[in-house]
């Protein structure tokens, strides 16, 4: 039996669809480990803010998630709750999981009032790939860079902020982790004595091997923009051009990856990122199976004649991707920065999805 020490840290999880069931499963199962020191700094249950009041008490009676995660047990230790502001209460980590359309003003502000008072700092982990982009101030604003903004405003200058933000990023296709088979995940903390704590909440070297590296917008661009990427690919796929086109896409894609990371990123992006999980690894995997190639060959086979929210709810049974919402603020940022040109590839994916442009247009792409 565990005994639970008044300074045990408590960990919460924001979101109960796909990804987020499968990592709340290795996250609760840690927390859980009596033969691991863990156990001693961490509270073993796991809060997990679900939306519907139905999926709720799936988890709880059944230890379940039949919608989004079916046939994968869910350790007993999660507790699953509708009311976002009792899943934080006293929290000193908190897991986001959800779309970044999801995040809303009334969350940020329960974080910020629920979460563990005395704390000099709490934990924020996103596992999110989106982003946003300010049409007026043409700012594209990364989900960590988001989080930072909101959660620690008003923080006095000379004084470190109460919110720490960390990201969960990496080769990660949330079926195959409801198996348990093997994966790699990369966990960018910006405050490196941090690091070994979050790296014990999501590592299990058995199915979730976590490396770490303080490259926070690094593994976050990756993260952002290898769904360009793989719309890319599904254009491919639909158009029906076999493997060498297709790996053709995928390099293409990486170089600019590493060129839009390294230009929009700062200077703390390195070059060892890219070889991570989150970086290269992610990319095959997103682009081999990901549900954005799927939308994306949906797209061509339909000739553009669906929209993607038709699409989401046609292929994915109406889950959101950041995939096609990522290549169209990529390019919009792009076009106000005067650098289209500098990123043709990119740009291709967006006019073939969103200016009607044909497909074959990524294959002239290709041949500069």
């Amino acid at each position: 039996m565990i005994a639970l020490a008044s300074n045990n840290k408590r960990v919460c999880l924001l979101g109960g669809g796909s990804f987020g069931t499968a990592v709340a499963r290795i996250v609760a199962s840690n927390l859980s480990n009596s033969e691991s020191s863990r156990a001693h700094t961490f509270h073993p249950t796991l809060n997990l803010w679900v939306r519907r009041q139905s999926l709720v008490d799936e988890i709880n009676n059944t230890n379940e998630n039949s919608e989004y995660l079916p046939g994968c047990p869910i350790p007993s230790n999660v507790v699953a709750n509708s009311d976002v502001g009792t899943v934080l209460d006293g929290a000193d980590v908190v897991i986001v999981g959800i779309p970044h359309t999801y995040i809303t003003n009334e969350m940020l502000k329960a974080v910020k009032e629920r979460c563990n008072q005395s704390a000099d700092v709490v934990h924020v982990v996103s596992l999110v790939k989106g982003i946003y982009y300010d049409e007026d101030s043409k700012v594209l604003t990364r989900v960590s860079e988001f989080l930072d903004q909101s959660l620690n405003a008003g923080t006095t200058k000379g004084h470190s902020p109460k919110f720490v933000i960390s990201l969960v990023m990496g080769a990660n296709v949330y079926d195959q982790m409801g198996r348990d088979e093997f994966a790699e995940s990369t966990l960018a903390c910006p405050t490196p004595d941090d690091a070994p704590m979050l790296h014990s909440i999501f590592h299990d070297p058995d199915r979730f091997h976590i490396s770490l590296t303080p490259d926070v917008a690094g593994v976050e661009f990756c993260g952002i923009l290898k769904n360009v990427v793989a719309l890319g690919v599904g254009y491919a796929v639909g158009s029906e051009w076999g493997s060498n086109t297709q790996a053709a896409i995928i390099r293409r894609g990486l170089k600019e990856i590493v060129k839009f990371a390294k230009t929009y990123g700062g200077d703390m992006v390195e070059d060892e990122t890219f070889f991570e999980s989150a970086g290269v690894a992610d990319l095959m995997t997103t682009c081999f199976g990901g549900r954005g190639r799927r939308l994306a060959s949906a797209f061509v086979k339909h000739d553009g004649k669906l929209g993607w929210r038709e699409l989401e709810k046609e292929v994915l049974g109406g889950q959101q991707i950041p995939d096609w919402h990522n290549a169209q603020m990529v390019y919009k940022f792009l076009e106000a920065k005067g650098s289209t040109d500098s990123f043709p590839f990119f740009c291709a994916v967006y006019r073939v999805g969103f200016q009607n442009a044909d497909p074959s247009l990524i294959l002239e792409v290709l041949k500069i």
